[in-house]
């Protein structure tokens, strides 16, 4: 019964917006919705926003999801608060939060929801959203792109199986939302968008912060990026911290160690779209706040590759070195440091701390 309440509902919306429309085009573009709506279903990437839908939507499931169309028959499955198809005059802040390796975007949406609530902020005028990466474990739809489990987290392609889907790199899918938010007409109080990830979801901001050309294209839109615990980080030069000095190791003791993601050379297309010195100033010029939390000594997932181990001995003392790397060889970087004590590695935690609720809503 409440289905079919639903597209009697959507039915009439149809005939008021289009009572000047001639009988014929009405008639059939109403055939089309009924038909539309009972092949739908909650996971269908294509199915309008539900008009009883609560908003800010709070709930980490079928009701909060979307889909970004990132290219024909390409899309990208989301949750947020807020619809990205409908006009929003109350939200001056989005929040878009990567997930980790797990890709338990759900569980990210939730931990960003408790860091608004933790501050105090209204969940009425910021969105949150949390895009989800899909491996082929995830069995994607067919109009869902999918990575390997390491190409999402570089910005690749996806893959492409027997069914043919359009390729598209997971930074660029970053760059569609985005380009999505800063819509004046749809967005028109939009004034900051923190691009932020916890762990894999960190190693993503980092590098997504050194390529993304679109901040340069928005001009009313403050854009940060908060680097929090990854595993590794984007080194701009050969330099590695070296028995207590900045220099170039023996490279034939490590011979990738300075390759994409961790270095510049050998780059993926996403990173290729763009100039060498544009990456550099990119990643200087932008605002990037690495939050480490100062118990994260562990290895659980911790990348222990030769050039992974070049940057440090855990995610703590990579973030520290890192830091320093920028400030001694880059000394017009962007970059703060903010440490988070007593935190290991745990999203929930470093958001809700005081210092990570302090760079999430500085005042």
């Amino acid at each position: 019964m409440q289905f079919i309440i639903r597209i009697h509902r959507q039915i009439e919306r149809i005939k008021l917006r289009f009572q000047t429309i001639g009988w014929l085009a009405r008639t059939n573009l109403i055939s089309f919705s009924i038909a539309f709506l009972a092949c739908s279903d909650s996971q269908d990437p294509l199915k309008p926003n539900d008009p009883d839908e609560p908003t800010p939507c709070l709930n980490a499931s079928g009701e909060c999801s979307q889909s970004v169309q990132l290219g024909e028959q390409s899309f990208l499955p989301i949750l947020r608060t807020h619809s990205l198809d409908k006009e929003d005059r109350k939200i001056h802040t989005a929040i878009i939060i990567i997930h980790g390796t797990t890709r338990n975007h759900s569980s990210n949406f939730e931990t960003m929801i408790s860091a608004v609530q933790e501050e105090g902020a209204s969940l009425d005028d910021i969105m949150v959203i949390a895009p989800k990466f899909q491996i082929a474990e995830d069995t994607p739809t067919a109009n869902e792109p999918f990575w390997t489990n390491s190409g999402w987290k570089k910005g690749h392609l996806s893959v492409t199986d027997s069914k043919p889907r359009p390729r598209v790199s997971s930074y660029g899918a970053i760059d569609k939302i985005i380009e999505i938010l800063s819509i004046k007409s749809r967005f028109p109080s939009m004034n900051e968008i923190v691009v932020t990830g916890h762990s894999a979801g960190g190693q993503v901001t980092h590098r997504f912060a050194a390529g993304s050309q679109v901040e340069g294209t928005i001009e009313h839109i403050n854009i940060r990026y908060i680097v929090a615990n990854p595993s590794t980080y984007l080194y701009l030069g050969p330099e590695r911290l070296i028995d207590g000095t900045f220099s170039s190791p023996i490279r034939s003791e490590c011979p990738e160690y300075d390759y994409w993601h961790y270095g510049l050379k050998n780059l993926n297309t996403y990173m290729r779209s763009i100039s060498l010195a544009q990456i550099e100033q990119n990643l200087l010029d932008r605002d990037v706040t690495i939050l480490i939390g100062d118990q994260d000594l562990g290895s659980n997932q911790l990348d222990v590759s030769c050039g992974a181990n070049l940057q440090g001995g855990n995610r703590f003392s990579r973030g520290q070195n890192l830091v320093s790397y920028m400030d001694s060889l880059f000394p017009t970087n962007n970059h703060t440091e903010k440490i988070v004590p007593g935190i290991s590695h745990s999203g929930k935690g470093m958001y809700t701390s005081p210092e990570g609720l302090s760079v999430l809503f500085p005042s």
